[in-house]
Order: C-alpha cells, then sequence, then structure tokens
C-alpha cells in the first residue's frame, strides 16, 4: 500500500483496518495488559500508516510501540491522545 487507499475497493478498505486494527491488539497485548491505554486509527484515506494515540505517553512507551508493531507493514505513528 502506498500513501492510500486510491484504488481499493471500499470492502477492501474496511477489511484491511479491520484487520490491521485486530493485529495490532494482538501484538500490544503485554503492554495493555502492563496498563497502556491507547487507541488505533487507520484512516481510510491513508491505509498506509497506523496512528497509535496512547494515553501519558513516554519516549520509553513509544520506543516498546515501534517495536513491537515494526513487522506490521504500516507505517506507525505514536502520539500522546
Amino acid at each position: 500500500m502506498s500513501g492510500g487507499a486510491s484504488g481499493m475497493r471500499p470492502d477492501l478498505i474496511d477489511q484491511h483496518i479491520a484487520a490491521m486494527t485486530t493485529a495490532s491488539t494482538n501484538l500490544l497485548r503485554q503492554m495493555r495488559d502492563e496498563g497502556l491505554r491507547y487507541r488505533v486509527i487507520v484512516r481510510p484515506e491513508d491505509t498506509a500508516t497506523m496512528h497509535v494515540h496512547v494515553h501519558q505517553l513516554t519516549p520509553e512507551i513509544a520506543e516498546r510501540i515501534h517495536r513491537c508493531l515494526a513487522g506490521i507493514g504500516m507505517r506507525v505513528d505514536v502520539q500522546e491522545g
């Protein structure tokens, strides 16, 4: 996927977003069990980027999230939120 979903059918975009959200939830399970509060957003107009909004984000948590999601095949944008 390059920067967006422009030639992808809408149903495939929805399936892709659901699959990536499920995958990230599974990969971040240990951190969630440790108390991490976060939201994952994949926007239909940019299916190549996973946005992770984290409550009380620290540089150490951001690094762990990046390491955890490194193999998912998407850009990962981690921010406070």
